[in-house]
């Protein structure tokens, strides 16, 4: 073909090939240089004077310079345009003798003065180094990581990949990726692969459903996939961070089973709690009765040790049933279904006091105390226990109690405050145990179990507690409690 016909006058040629953004080089039949552009001058090093006329060998590494007119031969024998070394590797060769990765593409031009070799020449360099980095991030990642062509071939991975599915790395390049895949699901999988190629974007893959993945001894695993598309220069590829979540299910498994033993273990003790209440309530009483009557009738005939033997066991079946009543309040803390609503505090706090009954002359005080939005049968237990414990405890025919609350971020901080002996140090970080009183079962009155419920319930709505005493005189309990919403 001739460069006058097809392609115009001579300088619109040199100036289309001057203006490549890549290097040009032509050669003659002889394989000698006749044009190169400033591009090319710039890749290897050479002015354009050094080059001309030069074999196009002085622009190869020596090793293949004795192989290459062979080369050149064969393709001048059947010339079409073709890229240069498919499958392999090639480098150019700098005038300071430094080598570079090239990408060459061959095109023949038929002239007047016989056949013509047009070769445009990238530099990979930059290319390479870019590639090698996605390399070196894709194979440091803590996930399994696969990359695949528009047609499923595996075209990359890293050694976790090689870890998680059992496979050398050799075994899995250039193959199909429905080889990581169950049976039952490869039928399907090439039109999903479709699909995702037609609109690339990153994505979990299989989201809302159980995928699994299969090791090359042909066992199963659950995994996590996220699929992220990548641009080249040969296409889109898809790369999949693939998790093996086998020991997540299991801890999930397990989590669900300790879930079910503990809601097992719920309904037992409140059917316990229920048993103890209403059964074990009845007996007490009529054990209590009978004391009344003995006292009744042998008042008169009996010493002064047996009717304290008879007060003592009076007072200890009262506990007992202050006990069994604790237990059933403990254990239906939280399982309360009462409705949201307005609560005044205010209120709440002077029923409960006007409703502690005590031969003590103890003050409320309690001012500016506001309304908050909750279930009300909860905190009244809460207020109930701290105020009941504040007057039962406290040491001296006087005194006063202070109930505060101020706002924090997302409801109110209460205080309940007492003039009474204090908590020891030493005591402090038991009281809220189940059981627990700071002097002789005789020598109190109650459970033992008023600070654990207030505890249990402040932590099921979301709150803290926490008490405050310098272990002489008096003692705060501050607690949050959350705003709650219908």
């Amino acid at each position: 073909m001739d460069i006058a016909q097809e392609h115009g006058p001579e300088g619109q040629f040199r100036q289309i090939v001057e203006m490549a953004p890549y290097a040009i080089v032509m050669i003659g039949e002889s394989g000698r240089i006749e044009m190169v552009n400033r591009q090319a001058e710039i890749i290897f090093g050479y002015g354009r004077a050094e080059l001309t006329e030069q074999p196009i060998e002085i622009l190869l590494p020596e090793r293949f310079r004795g192989v290459h007119p062979g080369h050149r031969a064969g393709f001048m024998k059947d010339p079409s345009p073709r890229l240069m070394g498919i499958g392999r590797d090639l480098n150019g060769r700098r005038k300071d003798g430094s080598e570079f990765p090239v990408e060459i593409g061959l095109t023949p031009i038929r002239t007047a003065e016989g056949m013509k070799v047009v070769s445009a020449i990238v530099d990979l360099t930059e290319r390479k180094r870019q590639e090698e980095q996605f390399r070196q991030v894709v194979e440091m990642a803590p996930n399994g990581m696969v990359m695949i062509n528009e047609t499923g071939i595996i075209e990359l991975v890293n050694s976790q990949a090689e870890i998680i599915f059992g496979y050398a790395r050799s075994e899995l390049l250039g193959q199909s990726i429905d080889i990581l895949l169950p049976a039952r699901f490869r039928g399907h999988h090439p039109q999903h692969r479709a699909s995702y190629f037609s609109g690339p974007s990153p994505r979990a893959m299989g989201s809302g459903r159980d995928l699994y993945g299969l090791r090359k001894d042909g066992s199963e695993f659950p995994v996590e996939i996220g699929l992220n598309p990548i641009v080249t220069s040969t296409g889109v590829k898809v790369l999949s961070a693939i998790v093996d979540i086998t020991a997540r299910k299991q801890s999930e498994l397990h989590l669900s089973n300790l879930v079910s033993q503990l809601t097992r273990s719920n309904d037992d003790l409140n059917n316990f709690a229920y048993v103890a209440s209403h059964d074990l309530k009845s007996p007490l009483r009529g054990v209590d009765q009978l004391a009344t009557w003995i006292a009744e009738d042998l008042n008169d005939a009996l010493s002064d040790e047996t009717k304290e033997h008879l007060r003592l066991m009076r007072s200890r079946i009262s506990r007992m049933e202050m006990l069994l009543d604790d237990l059933l309040a403990y254990s239906r803390v939280g399982q309360s279904d009462n409705p949201v609503g307005l609560v005044n505090t205010a209120i709440l706090v002077s029923d409960i006091f006007e409703l502690a009954a005590s031969r003590k002359k103890i003050r409320l005080v309690a001012d500016d105390l506001p309304s908050v939005r909750t279930q009300k049968v909860p905190l009244e237990l809460v207020l109930r226990n701290l105020i009941n414990n504040a007057i039962k405890h406290h040491d001296k025919p006087e005194g006063t109690i202070w109930v505060k609350a101020a706002p924090y971020a997302g409801g109110h901080e209460f205080s309940v405050t007492d003039d009474g002996p204090g908590i020891p140090a030493e005591h402090q970080k038991r009281v809220f145990t189940i059981f627990q009183t700071l002097k002789p079962r005789d020598e109190v009155e109650g459970s033992g179990m008023g600070l654990a419920i207030v505890k249990k319930a402040v932590e099921t709505v979301g709150g803290t507690v926490t008490l405050i005493s310098d272990g002489k005189t008096g003692c705060t309990f501050r607690f949050t409690w959350p705003t709650q919403a219908d």
